[in-house]
Protein backbone atom coordinates (compact mmCIF):
# COMPACT_ATOMS: atom_id res chain seq x y z
CA UNK A 1 0.00 0.00 0.00
CA UNK A 2 1.46 3.36 -0.87
CA UNK A 3 1.18 6.51 1.15
CA UNK A 4 -0.43 9.21 -0.32
CA UNK A 5 1.49 13.20 -0.01
CA UNK A 6 5.03 14.23 0.74
CA UNK A 7 7.78 12.08 2.31
CA UNK A 8 8.31 13.90 5.41
CA UNK A 9 12.16 15.42 5.33
CA UNK A 10 13.50 13.35 8.10
CA UNK A 11 12.33 10.14 9.92
CA UNK A 12 13.09 9.16 13.38
CA UNK A 13 15.16 5.99 13.17
CA UNK A 14 13.39 3.60 15.53
CA UNK A 15 13.29 0.05 15.97
CA UNK A 16 10.25 -1.61 16.33
CA UNK A 17 9.66 -3.91 20.07
CA UNK A 18 10.48 -6.91 19.76
CA UNK A 19 12.76 -6.54 16.40
CA UNK A 20 16.42 -7.16 16.41
CA UNK A 21 18.32 -4.10 16.10
CA UNK A 22 19.69 -3.74 12.80
CA UNK A 23 23.31 -1.73 14.17
CA UNK A 24 26.41 -3.54 14.22
CA UNK A 25 27.91 -4.58 17.40
CA UNK A 26 31.82 -3.79 18.03
CA UNK A 27 33.88 -7.40 17.39
CA UNK A 28 35.49 -8.83 20.45
CA UNK A 29 39.01 -8.30 20.05
CA UNK A 30 38.92 -4.08 19.96
CA UNK A 31 40.04 -2.74 23.06
CA UNK A 32 37.64 -0.74 24.46
CA UNK A 33 38.96 3.13 23.68
CA UNK A 34 38.40 1.83 19.92
CA UNK A 35 35.10 -0.39 21.19
CA UNK A 36 33.58 3.62 22.55
CA UNK A 37 34.33 5.41 19.08
CA UNK A 38 32.48 2.10 17.82
CA UNK A 39 29.62 2.25 19.62
CA UNK A 40 29.77 5.76 19.21
CA UNK A 41 30.02 6.27 15.45
CA UNK A 42 26.63 3.33 15.28
CA UNK A 43 25.06 5.57 17.69
CA UNK A 44 25.06 8.87 15.18
CA UNK A 45 24.45 6.83 11.96
CA UNK A 46 20.76 5.66 10.92
CA UNK A 47 20.76 1.82 12.10
CA UNK A 48 20.54 0.92 8.58
CA UNK A 49 23.36 2.62 7.30
CA UNK A 50 26.19 0.09 7.85
CA UNK A 51 25.95 -4.01 6.45
CA UNK A 52 28.23 -6.85 7.79
CA UNK A 53 30.59 -5.98 5.09
CA UNK A 54 31.33 -2.56 6.31
CA UNK A 55 32.81 -4.13 9.27
CA UNK A 56 36.87 -4.05 9.07
CA UNK A 57 36.13 -0.29 7.07
CA UNK A 58 34.26 0.53 10.69
CA UNK A 59 36.94 -0.70 13.01
CA UNK A 60 39.61 0.70 11.11
CA UNK A 61 37.79 3.87 11.83
CA UNK A 62 37.50 3.63 15.53
CA UNK A 63 41.16 2.39 15.77
CA UNK A 64 41.99 5.56 13.34
CA UNK A 65 40.09 7.65 15.60
CA UNK A 66 41.48 6.96 18.48
CA UNK A 67 45.29 7.07 17.14
CA UNK A 68 44.22 11.02 16.28
CA UNK A 69 42.77 11.80 19.57
CA UNK A 70 46.19 10.37 21.37
CA UNK A 71 48.10 12.42 18.58
CA UNK A 72 46.17 15.62 19.43
CA UNK A 73 46.56 15.19 23.34
CA UNK A 74 50.70 14.38 23.30
CA UNK A 75 51.10 17.74 20.81
CA UNK A 76 48.80 19.63 23.43
CA UNK A 77 50.93 18.05 26.30
CA UNK A 78 54.30 18.70 24.71
CA UNK A 79 53.52 21.39 21.91
CA UNK A 80 54.24 21.46 18.42
CA UNK A 81 58.22 21.83 18.62
CA UNK A 82 60.29 19.56 20.38
CA UNK A 83 63.97 19.98 20.53
CA UNK A 84 63.80 22.75 17.72
CA UNK A 85 62.12 20.53 15.58
CA UNK A 86 58.18 19.35 14.83
CA UNK A 87 57.03 16.90 16.86
CA UNK A 88 56.65 13.46 15.49
CA UNK A 89 53.02 13.45 16.97
CA UNK A 90 52.53 15.98 14.32
CA UNK A 91 52.63 13.74 11.35
CA UNK A 92 50.70 10.86 13.26
CA UNK A 93 48.08 13.55 13.47
CA UNK A 94 47.95 14.52 9.84
CA UNK A 95 48.14 11.18 8.69
CA UNK A 96 45.25 9.84 11.09
CA UNK A 97 43.67 12.97 9.44
CA UNK A 98 43.79 12.13 6.10
CA UNK A 99 42.60 8.48 6.89
CA UNK A 100 39.66 9.50 8.34
CA UNK A 101 38.73 11.78 5.69
CA UNK A 102 39.03 9.02 3.15
CA UNK A 103 37.26 6.26 5.55
CA UNK A 104 34.35 8.82 6.06
CA UNK A 105 34.08 9.01 2.03
CA UNK A 106 34.19 5.06 1.97
CA UNK A 107 31.19 4.73 4.63
CA UNK A 108 29.10 7.82 3.93
CA UNK A 109 29.74 9.75 7.01
CA UNK A 110 30.58 13.21 5.85
CA UNK A 111 28.04 15.82 4.25
CA UNK A 112 29.29 15.29 0.56
CA UNK A 113 28.58 11.48 1.18
CA UNK A 114 25.12 12.13 2.63
CA UNK A 115 24.14 14.31 -0.35
CA UNK A 116 23.76 11.26 -2.80
CA UNK A 117 23.05 8.44 -1.22
CA UNK A 118 24.19 5.44 -2.78
CA UNK A 119 20.78 3.55 -4.87
CA UNK A 120 19.62 0.95 -1.98
CA UNK A 121 20.18 -2.63 -3.56
CA UNK A 122 20.66 -5.67 -1.45
CA UNK A 123 22.84 -8.34 -2.85
CA UNK A 124 20.62 -11.59 -4.58
CA UNK A 125 21.20 -14.50 -2.21
CA UNK A 126 23.75 -16.96 -3.84
CA UNK A 127 23.42 -20.73 -4.10
CA UNK A 128 25.58 -23.14 -2.38
CA UNK A 129 27.64 -23.43 -5.91
CA UNK A 130 28.09 -19.53 -6.10
CA UNK A 131 29.10 -19.39 -2.80
CA UNK A 132 31.92 -22.12 -3.76
CA UNK A 133 32.98 -20.75 -6.10
CA UNK A 134 33.70 -17.85 -4.60
CA UNK A 135 35.42 -19.60 -1.92
CA UNK A 136 37.78 -21.26 -4.87
CA UNK A 137 36.81 -24.73 -4.08
CA UNK A 138 35.00 -25.58 -7.26
CA UNK A 139 36.42 -28.94 -8.23
CA UNK A 140 34.77 -27.57 -12.09
CA UNK A 141 36.93 -25.00 -11.97
CA UNK A 142 40.55 -26.90 -11.15
CA UNK A 143 39.66 -29.13 -13.31
CA UNK A 144 39.35 -26.66 -16.15
CA UNK A 145 42.46 -25.32 -15.23
CA UNK A 146 44.74 -28.50 -15.42
CA UNK A 147 43.45 -29.39 -18.58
Amino acid sequence: MSVRGRRPFEVNDTVAYGLPNPRLRPPASLPDPERQAFVKLMASCPAGQFQASDMPLLCLWATVTVQLEQAAGELARGGMVVDAKPSPWFQIQQQAARTLALLALRLRLGPQSRTRMAPKKKPSSLSYYDLQRLGGDDAEDKAGEAN
